[in-house]
């Protein structure tokens, strides 16, 4: 049979990690008793199986201490000159050698969430010693964490050795590092006969993202889609949808997600920035297919699943049971930026509003640019009647991302809160339709401005020459309610009849028909103008025809007794089962 030692070598090189483990821990309790079972070489042998073993089987505390104790062994027996050490064959990679076991004690403390103690670690190693594994991942680690310097010339040791690094590439132009720099560093592989035609792009459209330029980054990645061979290329098509979403253009970032999604559905690419996208078109169906794995195999879920997950039920009003899997998106990744936003809007509907500010103060610690963030705190603000704060958050967040038309909007919101101000929200509808006259929220609240100021003739025109310009329900709706108060009935008549064709489950519309079908139609139409209101503020700083907060604007569509329960009920099953444990 041999000795234990040579069937623990079997195990290891057949991969039973959980045998080989359980076979590693009885030899080294042997050799505590009878230390002739093993020669120095062959403990270190044992150590390594079964340190290696325990990673394999993702048990990683215990594996970091197996490891450190390699690690000092090691150490003992380079002082000792041991004759018994064998270098290891070329191509193959020494599991024995310093640098392989401080990489994967570091590995290990990274998932047991000591990054500091991953990033002294790996430091421990002279920069001739380190390889481009262990330089990748003390660049992660030190870009992460604040280690900015550290990070950059991490990176360049990688590109030196590994030219198409993507990650390094993208983290040298993330921590602001110009893009002609980073070209230098890769140029012969950028003149390389397969990537002279798209690399150089590649690198500008991650400078201009990194510079927060997305409609140039669109424009390059579309101009290499259609002129290389990456048209079908999975990333690229996802970084387009990123771009589209971040510049505000919901529906061409959503095709081009729900194209790349058609590519590869196991992907996690894209896949949260998709579940916000579809829920925001109310496609519950269609965002409910988005989770996968099935709900019976819970170890297989990432960050990303629990996201969608979670998304799912705040769009399906379920708020209890959505802020557990938003929770678990965050705790598996706690730069998630979209779980903490989401989580920022959960506690919003349950009225928790001092949480809410909490979260999406810390997502700005790591993302001061995102727009997201900007607009769930002013919502935060104004829930809870702290208007002077909501327009100082909105302020701010203009001089941070600029007077594009939607942050003109959320600014202009805070000012409709009080009639005083209200000339200025106002000038800056104005201002913001001068940037993109077709951009509909800010449509919709100045129409409803001229409302307020009873001036009906405005808002009239102003509604009449964007239903020309776009086919949208809610703008029919409400063109519906003005021309019902102008005593234009049929011409109402009409455009309700639009915007239901447009969307059957528009509310507004229906109850403006309502309305014209009671005797008194004016009180009727009067009344049913103001309830639009807050409908129209709470969505109207979306770029998209589709309302943010689901309790009281996404409507699930029925065509039976309990449609819904009954498709969702067995899936959830499982989950549930989760939660009460």
């Amino acid at each position: 049979m041999g000795t234990l030692f040579e069937q623990l070598k079997i195990l290891f090189d057949y991969e039973l990690y959980s045998n080989a483990a359980t076979l590693a821990n009885l030899v080294l309790a042997v050799h505590e008793t009878n230390r002739a079972i093993l020669s120095p070489q062959d403990h270190l042998s044992t150590l390594v199986y079964y340190a290696e073993s325990l990673y394999h089987e993702r048990q990683f505390r215990e594996a970091e201490v197996v490891y450190r104790q390699a690690i000092q062994l090691r150490r003992l027996l380079s002082k000792n000159k041991s004759p018994n050490c064998k270098p290891a064959q070329p191509g193959q990679v020494d599991l024995q050698s310093e640098v392989e076991l401080k990489y994967k004690t570091a590995k290990c403390l990274i998932e047991i969430k000591r990054y500091r103690d991953a990033v002294v670690l790996l430091q421990t190693l002279a920069l001739k010693q380190r390889t481009p594994k262990v330089n990748m991942l003390l660049s992660k680690l030190c870009h992460n964490h604040g280690h900015e310097r550290t990070a950059i010339g991490t990176y360049k040791e990688v590109l030196k050795d590994c030219p198409l690094a993507f990650e390094a590439i993208e983290g040298l132009l993330a921590l602001g590092i110009k893009g002609i720099e980073v070209n230098s560093l890769i140029v012969d592989a950028s003149l390389a006969p397969q990537c002279s035609d798209w690399m150089s792009s590649w690198i500008k459209a991650h400078a201009n993202i990194q510079a927060r330029k997305y409609t140039e980054a669109i424009q390059t990645l579309r101009s290499i889609e259609a002129n290389t061979a990456l048209r079908n290329y999975h990333q690229l098509l996802v970084l387009i949808g990123e771009c589209y979403y971040h510049n505000g253009e919901y529906e061409n970032a959503y095709n081009a997600l729900k194209r790349a999604h058609g590519l590869q559905p196991q992907s996690r690419a894209g896949l949260q920035i998709l579940a916000i996208l579809t829920a925001k078109k109310k496609k519950i169906n269609e965002l409910e297919k988005l989770i996968t794995p099935a709900s019976s195999f819970l170890n297989e879920y990432s960050s990303e699943i629990w996201f969608v997950m979670a998304q799912f039920l705040y769009s399906t009003t379920k708020y209890d049971k959505a802020v557990y899997f938003v929770q678990k998106a965050c705790f598996m990744n706690p730069r998630n930026l979209e779980a903490l936003v989401l989580k920022a809007e959960i506690l919003l509907q349950l009225k928790k509003y001092q949480q809410a500010i909490e979260h999406l103060r810390y997502a700005q610690q790591f993302a001061p640019y995102r727009y997201e963030i900007h607009k769930v705190l002013v919502d935060s603000y104004l829930n809870m009647g702290r208007v002077r704060e909501a327009q100082v958050q909105a302020l701010k967040a203009v001089k941070m991302i600029g007077e594009t038309a939607r942050m003109l909007v959320l600014l202009a919101r805070t000012y409709m809160k009080e009639k005083a101000t209200r000339p200025k929200a106002k000038a800056l509808f104005i201002k913001a339709l001068g940037i993109n006259e077709n951009y509909l929220p800010a449509v919709y609240l100045l129409a409803e401005l001229y409302q307020r100021e009873n001036d009906m003739a405005s808002s009239m025109e102003l509604l009449k020459k964007h239903v020309m310009l776009s086919q949208n329900c809610k703008l029919h709706a409400m063109l519906g309610d003005v021309l019902i108060n102008d005593k234009d009935h049929s011409g109402a008549l009409e455009h309700y009849t639009m915007a239901i064709n447009l969307d059957p489950s528009n509310r507004c519309a229906m109850a403006g028909l309502l309305a014209m079908g009671q005797n008194n139609g004016n009180t009727s139409s009067t009344s049913n103008t103001g309830a639009t209101t807050s409908y129209l503020e709470s969505m109207a700083d979306e770029g998209s025809d589709m309302p943010d907060t689901p309790l009281e604007m996404i409507e699930i569509r029925t065509t039976g007794p309990n449609e819904m329960e009954s498709e969702s009920d067995a899936m959830w099953s499982d989950v549930e089962i989760e939660i009460n444990q």
